[in-house]
């Protein structure tokens, strides 16, 4: 019988019993490990962690008592505009002159201290008794203090209550460096709005359609925290903007409406 040449030098050397018999290479132990510690952290998580479950809407920011339509208090030419939009006014500010055929020139003052959301009109214009000029927001009424209105698709109402916690997005800050403004549900509107109800609400200039875009919604009043060192008077997930914000600037909104756990996915709860 002939056995090759490697086989019988094997037969000629002692046991090597001594010797430690590696099973498998070392980047091989760490990757099992890796994958011991991954699935273990998993599962803590998974049994540990909460996930916000929310309900999201867009919508404006605003003073409770919303914006109403100045309208001219008689026919005439407008001889002097002396506001501009987008600026706050103290009641008794004029507004604008106007002078009827050979009359004398009258003045209209704000009726309150306002915020004024749009100017209708200009200098060397003809208005009508009862015609639009402008748009004002009231600033002086009681616990007047800007929030943010929220048009929450109807099907989700049920799920609001007050006191739910609040994330606003404003649309002309930027999320990244100062984050979202802080608030909760202070009221949860029990019936659907119209385009109507809207316009009353925001104003009769404002398009109210992109907020009905999805269908039926209700109106939700966020009540946002405030912070007397922030410029803004308001209180910011991050770091304030150094500015005001402006009243009906758009906003997006995230109302928490529950929490739930991984597991509770995983188990179908």
């Amino acid at each position: 019988m002939r056995f090759r040449k490697q086989a019988l030098r094997h037969l000629e050397q002692p046991e090597s019993l001594d010797q430690v018999a590696r099973l498998t290479t070392v980047p091989s132990w760490l990757l099992t490990v890796a994958l011991v510690v991954t699935v273990l952290a998993t599962g803590a998580w998974t049994t540990t962690a909460t996930l916000d479950r929310e309900v999201t809407a867009g919508g404006v920011l605003i003073h409770p008592h919303g914006v109403s339509d100045f309208d001219a208090a008689e026919t005439g030419r407008v001889v002097k505009v002396w506001v501009d939009r987008n600026e706050p006014v103290a009641k008794g500010t004029p507004i604008y002159s106007v002078q009827g055929d050979s009359g004398p020139i009258v003045t209209v003052p704000a009726p309150w201290d306002a915020y004024v959301v749009s100017l209708l009109i200009a200098e060397g214009q003809v208005v009508e008794r009862g015609a639009r000029v402008a748009e004002l927001e009231r600033l002086d009424a009681p616990g007047d203090a800007l929030q943010a209105v929220l048009f929450v698709p109807a099907a989700s109402a049920p799920a609001l209550s007050a006191g739910q916690p609040a994330h606003v997005d404003v649309a002309a800050v930027s999320t990244t460096v100062f984050g979202t403004l802080q608030g909760e549900v202070g009221t949860v509107g029990a019936f659907p709005e119209t385009e109507d109800s809207l316009r009353a609400f925001l104003g009769s200039g404002r398009d109210v359609r992109p907020f009905l875009a999805g269908g039926s919604v209700v109106r939700v009043v966020v009540l946002l925290h405030t912070d007397p060192r922030s410029p803004t008077g308001l209180l910011w997930s991050k770091a304030s903007p150094p500015f005001r914000l402006t009243s009906i600037s758009e906003v997006g909104g995230r109302i928490v409406v529950g929490r739930d756990r991984p597991l509770d996915w995983v188990l179908g709860r």
